[in-house]
Order: structure tokens, then sequence, then C-alpha cells
């Protein structure tokens, strides 16, 4: 009976007969997704855009580096209202476990993101002429990722990303004909997302 669950288990799509054959990714893939993020207290919902360079170091550890694009919208009282289009760079680390048909993986890294804002005219024009604010900006800042993925047929991609980052959205105040003065407050720039992907192989084993 042991021998017969044994058997049952080991022949499973996530425990591999042969893991070294069977659990095995591309030595290098690149790696294009697209996506939505979910809204937040801060942003809005928006599109996402990512370009990745896989490399498999060990059987089974995968490093990546990404350059991701996204859009959405400040949409929370705290702040002014305007588009926000943000581009990050991320070095990640996954373990992954699985077939050639099916796999799974977990993955954490570092990013570093930029953000160019810009206030809608409604929200520019009352913070000119009650506060004497010209200028509203937000700071580039690093964060961090955590990364849960699905790959069908080692091509065909599905990943829920979870990403951390606080910045600084800076004020420039003219207070005088000659004198400038800036005020800086805290904003969560975190998002969770959705993506799909579609894997390139570049070079195998």
């Amino acid at each position: 009976m042991l021998a017969l669950l044994m058997a049952a288990m080991m022949s499973l799509p996530l425990y591999p007969l042969n893991p070294v054959e069977e659990d095995t990714l591309a030595t290098i893939n690149a790696h294009l997704s697209m996506g939505f993020r979910a809204p937040t207290d801060v942003v809005s919902a928006g599109p996402e855009v990512s370009a990745k360079y896989e490399l498999l170091v060990m059987h089974p550890v995968v490093m990546r580096t990404s350059l991701d694009y996204g859009y959405g919208e400040l949409s929370s009282k705290q702040y002014p209202r305007g588009p926000l289009h943000s581009a990050s760079v991320a070095l990640e680390g996954f373990y992954y476990r699985g077939t050639d048909e099916l796999t799974g993986y977990i993955g954490a890294g570092v990013l570093f993101s930029y953000y160019s804002f810009s206030p809608s005219s409604y929200a520019s024009d009352s913070l000119r002429s009650n506060f004497g604010i010209r200028d509203v900006s937000i700071g580039a800042a690093p964060g961090f990722r955590i990364t849960l993925g699905l790959r069908y047929e080692s091509v065909y991609a599905m990943e829920f990303t979870v990403t951390e980052v606080r910045s600084n959205m800076k004020y420039v105040r003219e207070a005088a004909a000659s004198v400038v003065g800036e005020r800086e407050q805290e904003i969560r720039l975190s998002d969770i997302r959705l993506t799909f992907g579609y894997l390139f192989t570049l070079r195998d084993f």
C-alpha cells in the first residue's frame, strides 16, 4: 500500500519522476508580459508592460532582470490628482518546481522606480492660487517585490505580483519673487498586479 501511495505521488505533475530532466527551464529566456495593476487607495487601476531577461543559474534557481512600465492616475484626496507614469528596473531570484507541461515558481527581489507625474489642470491651478505651489513631482525610490507564477508548456506565463515602494511627493513653492521653498510628503506607491506573458528561448542547455 505504501509503495502504491509513493508511486501515485511521484506521478503528479509537480513531483517529476526525473527532476533534473523534467524540472529544468531553458538556460536563457526573454520574457515579455502585459497585464494590469489593481487600484489602491492612492493610484487607480492601469496597464503594465514588462520586458525580462532570465538566466538559469543552477537548478532550480533563476535570476531575472526586468524593465517595467506602468500607467495610472493619482486618485486620493490626500494628493493632487493627475496621470502617473512609472518605470522600474528590478533584479529578482526565483525557485521553481514542475515539469515541461506545468511549472510553479516563487521569487523575490529589489527594484528601483522612477515616476513622471503631472497634476491635472484643475489641481495645478488650485495649488498655485491657494498655496503658491508652481511644481509637483514624485522622486525615484527603491522597493521590493514578491512574485508567484505559473508556466504552461514552458512558454506561457501568468504572474501575481506584490510590490512595495515608498517615495516622496515634492512641492515647490514660490513664496516671493526670489524665494523658493520645497516641501516633501511621503506617498506609498505599492501595488498588486496580474500579468500574462510569453517566453522566447534564447539558449537551451
